[in-house]
């Protein structure tokens, strides 16, 4: 049994540990590029974003949020105030590729994991456009969307992917394009 001492002291020296560690972790200097933005970051960046002029960002909104439900999202969250939606939706992501490796594999004695489903993420964010002096424009707004996918294979493992395909972005800005025009028709 222990003594109500022994756990002090085990306490103690724990948390002495955790302090230690923590105050080294705090001493790692960050190297000098970590936050400089590099061609292909910037390139990634315009073709996730879009201008939208004319349009109130209430109204924005709502072509956005109409935009992800036609095209089989759930909404997770929306901070109208932020000017931020996130959505997902489920779909299979079966390979025909993967099982016919997996077949081939299995019968060398080798098992292979394929992928089995996947979770499609959407992170999109309304901001407001600057003028020459800072300050946000009415009625012009920048819409920037990002598209991950949560992957689970027949082994239980789960990996992570950024979508980057131009054309998924032009699909999806034309798509709000039309949302936006409707919306602003009120039709």
């Amino acid at each position: 049994m222990t003594s109500p001492t022994t756990l002090r002291v085990f306490n103690t020296k724990t948390c002495c540990i955790i302090i230690l560690a923590l105050l080294a972790a705090g001493c790692v200097e960050i190297p000098k590029d970590a936050f400089v933005v590099t061609p292909e970051q910037l390139k990634q960046r315009q073709i996730e974003t879009r201008r939208y002029d004319g349009i109130k960002e209430e109204d924005l909104l709502v072509a956005c949020s109409n935009t992800l439900q036609d095209l089989g999202y759930n909404l997770d969250n929306s901070e109208t105030k932020l000017g931020l939606i996130t959505a997902s939706k489920q779909r299979d992501a079966t390979n025909s590729a993967q099982i016919v490796a997996a077949v081939v594999l299995a019968m060398f004695g080798t098992a292979s994991a394929i992928d089995r489903d996947q979770t499609i993420r959407v992170s999109l964010v309304v901001r407001p456009v600057n003028d020459s002096n800072g300050k946000p424009m009415t009625s012009n707004f920048f819409v920037r969307v990002t598209f991950q996918r949560i992957v689970r294979r027949s082994d239980n493992s789960i990996y992570t992917q950024t979508l980057n395909d131009e054309q998924l972005f032009q699909d999806f800005y034309d798509r709000i394009s039309k949302s936006v025009f409707i919306e602003a028709q009120r039709l």
